[in-house]
């Protein structure tokens, strides 16, 4: 019994012998690539070199030198994070034989999304494989310029108790009855209505959705006399446009940006005029609108629906310049 266990014990320790000799030393990642540096240069008033705050449409510089020790860098790559969304990658050549040691340039921005964005510049070498990045990134952070107000909900009038809010304000995002809409007047945007469709029997899918500025000259719901109110505002709208739930999640991201969809669009109505479910206020559909103060802004409808009491409402999800 003794000479099997002395015999287990020996070839265990031939194992670590055997072990030990054949083991690499593995070099530690983050002592890794560490040939490569970038500085990030103070060259101009406009230049970040670390964090940067500023305004929406400001333009920014991003002035930098990236250096090699050992191995040739034949491009270099700019990563551009923001929020949740996957990094954006642009990888530019290098060209001049003669700066695959020492590179430098300026990159020019105009900033149009709110929040912070980070951008990291890293070499790659011939084989556009990751050789460093000098372990930095610089940061630029826009104020906020915008507004978003979501999930709010719209009922259609109630033409009997007339105490559901089918008035609202796209200030803040409040809704009002008809109830009390006289005495909040100067805060109303818009209402909302509904009607058959053509030829249609009156089910949930035959209704066309539609809203209406209090300033209308024709009012389309006579069951609602606005005609004393004041002051009215005077807010325009678009014609409901299809298929907006990616521009208004990713490209409606500042004040700018709102803007740019918005002209994009002919916004000239006091009131929508669909005849459809499908071509009035409908689920993925947007309304872009320029208020009185002229802020521009964008109101995407997340569903139309009724609650647990079956009243119809739209609940919408709403940006808007500060």
């Amino acid at each position: 019994m003794k000479t099997k266990n002395m015999h287990k014990l020996f070839l265990i320790a031939v194992s670590v012998i055997i072990f030990a000799s054949c083991k690499k030393e593995s070099e530690n990642i983050f002592t890794m690539f560490t040939d490569v540096t970038v500085t990030y240069n103070n060259s101009d008033p406009r230049c970040v070199t670390d964090y940067k705050l500023v305004n929406d449409k400001d333009e920014v510089w991003i002035d930098f030198t990236i250096n090699s020790a050992s191995e040739d860098m034949y491009s270099y790559t700019i990563e551009k994070s923001s929020g949740t969304q996957t990094p954006e990658r642009t990888i530019i050549t290098i060209n001049d034989a003669t700066k695959r040691r020492s590179f430098s340039d300026i990159i020019k921005l105009t900033m149009n999304r709110d929040g912070k964005t980070t951008y990291r510049i890293y070499a790659l070498n011939q084989k556009g494989i990751f050789i460093g990045d000098g372990k930095k990134s610089v940061t630029i952070e826009v104020k906020p310029s915008y507004m978003i107000y979501a999930n709010r909900d719209i009922y259609l009038p109630d033409s009997i108790g007339k105490s559901l809010p089918s008035f609202f304000s796209l200030k803040d995002a409040s809704g009002f009855s008809y109830t009390n809409g006289a005495a909040n007047s100067g805060n109303i945007d818009f209402g909302i209505y509904r009607k058959l469709a053509s030829n249609s029997t009156p089910t949930a899918i035959a209704y066309t959705y539609n809203l209406y500025s209090p300033s209308v000259a024709v009012n389309p719901l006579t069951v609602y006399d606005i005609s004393a109110w004041a002051p009215k505002r005077t807010t325009k709208f678009s014609a409901p446009i299809t298929g907006q739930s990616t521009a208004f999640l990713t490209g409606a991201v500042s004040g700018s940006t709102i803007e740019t969809l918005a002209k994009a669009r002919t916004i000239n109505l006091d009131a929508t005029a669909g005849t459809t479910l499908a071509n009035g206020l409908n689920s993925g559909s947007a309304v872009f609108f320029v208020t009185p103060e002229g802020k521009y802004g964008m109101m995407y409808i997340n569903a139309v629906t009724s609650d647990y009491e079956k009243r119809p409402f739209i609940n919408v999800s709403i940006k808007v310049q500060r």
